[in-house]
């Protein structure tokens, strides 16, 4: 009798941590997402009561929608991956946003008089 096993004997138990280990990895890394966008929407806000341009607007609307579509990328890109390669996939894209919103905070605070209307 051999040992192999098929794709159809895999271990319901093991199927189940693996997949409840992935929601709360992607639960824990959402909400970090989810601080980058609050903090990015709340400094829009900040700004927009000192009247900001259209050039304003679309600066710093980025940094809330950038956050977003990467998540869902990254989910998409990740789904049928090996968790280790979710985490490295999720936190690589959590990076680019956190660069992406400093730089933008850099701008906004070297260039705010070019972001007010």
């Amino acid at each position: 009798m051999s040992e192999s096993t098929s794709s159809a004997e895999v271990d319901p138990t093991a199927s189940r941590v693996v997949s409840m280990l992935r929601g709360f990895v992607t639960g824990i890394l959402g909400l970090a997402y989810a601080f980058l966008i609050w903090n990015a929407t709340f400094y829009l806000i900040e700004m927009a009561q000192a009247g900001i341009s259209g050039y304003g607007w679309t600066v710093l609307l980025m940094p809330v929608i950038v956050p977003m579509i990467v998540f869902v990328v990254a989910l998409l890109m990740t789904r049928r991956r090996p968790l280790g390669v979710f985490i490295v996939a999720m936190l690589a894209g959590l990076g680019l946003s956190a660069v992406f919103w400093l730089d933008t905070l850099s701008f906004a605070l070297r260039n705010g008089a070019s972001l007010l209307g």
